[in-house]
């Protein structure tokens, strides 16, 4: 926990730290360490500050061992030479994410390592050289203040622009690339080359599906399915983790135990179960490759080997120190990672499911095995019981990140998991492994049967009413004081976990005190606003552009969707020189041209400039806030909260976050 909090720290620094002043606080730690060692409660209090800082300086070490060329924040014409690393789908369109080999007029020191590139599906696949011109700049700052940081996750992903191709790609022979990339793109090749087969041999309804389940390619899962899991509370299912890990690598394991234990003279004489441990390793690690190696995989990987190795090493399998080993190799590779969402709610529910089971385990009765319908019954209810918990333990996080809560998600899991686990990624394990004998057809089948059921349960339950629970959007303070009381739960002593308990309701009193904003400006100068009279209607100057931060702003504010307005239409709201808007007792003036300007200042409690920049002087005429073009342009989105007299403007790239290595 101080590792990570000190990663948290870091992350939240107003400015970059300095590398060298980290270590150097490190090493006066450990020296003060070294010298307390007969003083258990202070060897205990540096101990833990020496773990403190040791994430602040992998975090700091770790953001620049990945640093990389970014394109200007201008947007310009480039010609690109690279490989294709993966491919996404966005609606008609998709995403290329390309390996840049070389760049047209740009010198190698300033070109990026990836971009992205937003293309008509021509027939490319992952593997595949191409050489395309593109309209390419930085990665977006964040749509919404306090939103998701595309920037800061693409600086970590090492992507160095985002763009759209203007011209056709073209097929290439790249020169001869390194061994790390060479490796990569025949493992790349080798991925989607088993994923068209899948699709190709399943049955076309659930062929997408069944492909991003056993290799991580979710090109061909159709919206509707994927929306369907979503609402359902299912949508786990699409992220490789620990759950397809374990029923993977798992059901290897208990396959070997059975086929070691058949074997009578070697398993009089060893552990059979230690065997087994390292085949569970060697399909963890093959499942790792094919599956895409994403953090969240990776994440699951880890756990498992961790598993493997107490079995081999004749310790607890599962354990909250399992957990945490897991949690800090995690952290020590990927110390952004503690930020996402799919870090806090996989080891949140593997460490709430650790703790339940213990209890529980700890208060049972053991008795002899009994029929076959009670030893049924009490699979139904440890299934319940892992359902309930695992959904409580990620709610929480789920709602705090993406602004919803599947409120029938635990019914849905009851009745789709013991398909899934049983069924689904049993008959795909055995499809991968009889494919190279060209037997994979029927169990192939039988996993879209099992999907097939599968989709009917998300589909009933997402279309039930009430289904989804819509909660406005909290901030950085609110998640981390719910994280860590969420820790205090699982990990300390009766009265720490009343304390956790506490720490979380006073979570809960912060996020329901965070207000909405009143006002919305995009970096283009779009503004949207509330209607004071109705929650969810959205007055808008047109109804095209800023399209995806309206969604985000809408999102954030706790609601599916609201009615879009133009205030245009409102009699008296608009004259030549401006548009005036009454907002809780304050007049904001909306003006095109520099010259309305002065006037609006003169009756105004804020002017927003749309299509120039003012100028200093009329700056210092006018005693009221002016936002222009360009100080959109430098601070991105701009939300306006009015609360009685005062007029609050708050940036999503303010000057804090551009004193970082991704602003």
């Amino acid at each position: 926990m101080a590792f990570a909090i000190g990663i948290a720290v870091y992350f939240g620094w107003r400015s970059e730290p300095s590398l060298p002043y980290a270590l150097a606080v490190c090493t006066v730690l450990f020296g003060a360490l070294m010298r307390v060692r007969n003083r258990p409660c202070a060897y205990e209090w540096i101990l833990l500050a020496l773990f403190l800082g040791a994430g602040f300086t992998r975090a700091i070490h770790h953001t620049h061992a990945v640093k990389a060329p970014i394109l200007p924040d201008e947007r310009r014409a480039y010609t690109f030479t690279g490989w294709i690393e993966n491919i996404h789908s966005s609606g008609k369109l998709q995403h290329f994410y390309v390996r840049v080999a070389s760049a047209e007029r740009l010198p190698p020191e300033k070109t990026p390592k990836r971009v992205r590139v937003r293309i008509k599906p021509y027939g490319f696949k992952p593997g595949d050289s191409v050489k395309f011109k593109t309209l390419m700049a930085a990665p977006p700052d964040p749509a919404i203040v306090g939103g998701y940081d595309s920037a800061r996750a693409a600086y970590y992903k090492q992507i160095g622009g985002y763009g759209f191709a203007i011209s056709k790609p073209q097929a290439v022979e790249l020169g001869e690339l390194d061994f790390g990339q060479s490796m990569k793109r025949k493992l790349v090749k080798f991925r989607y080359a088993l994923s068209r087969h899948i699709q190709a041999r399943a049955p076309p309804h659930t062929a997408g599906l069944q492909a991003a389940l056993l290799t991580g390619d979710r090109s061909g899962i159709p919206p509707e399915q994927s929306n369907a899991l979503r609402r359902a509370g299912l949508a786990h299912l699409l992220a490789i983790s620990g759950l397809h890990m374990g029923l993977l690598a798992g059901g290897a394991y208990f396959l070997a135990s059975v086929g070691f234990a058949s074997l009578g003279p070697l398993a009089r004489r060893h552990d059979m179960r230690k065997w087994a441990a390292v085949v569970g390793i060697i399909i963890a690690t093959t499942y790792l490759l094919i599956s895409g190696a994403s953090v969240s995989t990776q994440r699951a990987f880890i756990m498992a080997v961790i598993v493997f190795m107490a079995i081999i090493t004749n310790r607890r399998a599962l354990s909250m120190r399992s957990v945490a080993l897991a949690a800090a190799i995690t952290l020590m590779l990927h110390p952004e990672s503690l930020l996402s969402s799919g870090f806090q709610m996989s080891f949140s529910a593997t460490a709430a499911l650790v703790v339940v089971y213990r209890a529980w385990a700890d208060r049972r009765d053991f008795t002899q095995r009994g029929s076959i319908v009670q030893r049924l019954w009490q699979g139904f209810v440890g299934l319940s019981v892992t359902s309930f918990v695992a959904g409580a333990a990620t709610g929480g996080f789920a709602a705090l990140h993406f602004h919803r809560f599947a409120r029938l998600g635990f019914i849905a899991n009851l009745l789709a998991m013991p398909i899934f686990t049983l069924v689904v990624m049993p008959a795909g394990f055995l499809a991968v492994l009889v494919m190279p004998l060209g037997l994979d057809k029927w169990p192939l089948w039988v996993m879209g049967k099992g999907l097939d059921y599968v989709l009917f349960i998300s589909t009933w339950v997402s279309e039930m009413k009430g289904a989804m629970l819509y909660i406005k959007g909290a901030n950085a303070m609110v998640i981390s004081v719910f994280a860590l009381g969420f820790v205090f739960l699982c990990l300390g002593p009766r009265k720490v976990r009343f304390a956790g308990i506490a720490t979380i309701l006073l979570s809960c009193v912060l996020w329901a005190s965070i207000d909405r904003p009143d006002m919305r400006i995009s970096p283009e100068a779009r503004v949207a606003f509330w209607d004071p009279d109705s929650v969810n209607i959205l007055k808008v100057d047109r109804m095209r552009g800023d399209g995806f931060g309206r969604d985000r702003f809408i999102e954030q504010a706790g609601l599916e969707s609201a009615e879009r307005r133009s205030y245009m239409d409102i009699d008296n709201i608009c004259d030549v020189l401006a548009c005036r808007i009454d907002l809780k007792g304050k007049i904001i003036s909306i003006v095109a041209e520099p010259e309305g300007v002065a006037t609006a200042c003169a009756d105004s409690d804020m002017v927003i400039l749309t299509n120039r920049e003012a100028g200093p002087r009329t700056r210092r005429a006018c005693a009221v806030p002016i936002i222009d073009v360009r100080g959109l342009s430098k601070s991105g989105a701009q939300d306006i909260f009015i609360n009685g007299d005062q007029i609050e403007i708050r940036k999503a790239n303010p000057k804090t976050r551009k004193a970082r290595p991704w602003g």
